[in-house]
């Protein structure tokens, strides 16, 4: 495809935060897929990121050995991300997940890195269970807004809309969404984590 323009990146920006970075990133989620996968030894862990990350919440994994040392794996440490190169890379949970599933890591070219983070979601969001568990999360949200909580951090929010107001959907529709941001970010939006993020039309 032609190079992007700066709208269709930043545009691309927040719905990649929506449907992938809060959903993936959320700790529930994350706790599915350790109670799906018993079998993996690492498990994950958030810390709190300095201002480099804007204080944000920083995904890590730890595991303890059989001598009781806990072992942490962390993206950063690991040089693979570094936002004084990639200014945009904010993705720590997709870092952690590759690691968590064993993907290739090892890998000296950010764009095959973040197709391997791609191919790896379509294969999480084809398990059934994901799925079920998906579903059952936003039943719960549901509920919640409707009793007027709605300014509960546990519901996710639409980061597409100035107002970022919940993220009220079923869960057909969740996916064809987050499908849809996976199809752009394998075609353009890989650009947005590179560098600058500034490989755009003019």
């Amino acid at each position: 495809m032609n190079s992007p323009t700066k709208r269709e990146l930043e545009k691309f920006s927040n719905e990649h935060y929506t449907f992938i970075n809060q959903i993936f990133g959320d700790l529930t989620v994350r706790e599915v897929i350790e109670e799906m996968n018993p079998q993996i030894d690492w498990r994950f862990e958030v810390e709190d990121a300095d201002e480099a990350f804007e204080n944000s919440n920083h995904h890590v994994l730890i595991k303890t050995l059989k001598n009781g040392k806990i072992v942490k794996w962390c993206s950063v440490d690991e040089g693979l991300q570094n936002i004084l190169v990639n200014k945009n890379d904010t993705l720590c949970q997709s870092y952690s997940l590759l690691k968590f599933f064993n993907k290739p890591l090892a890998i000296d070219d950010m764009k095959e890195i973040q197709s391997e983070m791609v191919r790896m979601y379509k294969e999480l969001l084809k398990q059934r269970k994901f799925k079920e568990e998906l579903c059952g999360m936003l039943e719960i949200m549901q509920e919640k807004i409707e009793n007027g909580e709605e300014a509960d951090d546990t519901i996710w929010k639409d980061h597409t809309c100035d107002t970022k107001p919940p993220l009220l959907m079923d869960i057909n529709t969740l996916y064809h969404n987050i499908l849809l941001v996976l199809e752009k970010w394998e075609k353009f939006g890989y650009l947005y984590f590179i560098k600058d993020g500034s490989s755009y039309k003019k």
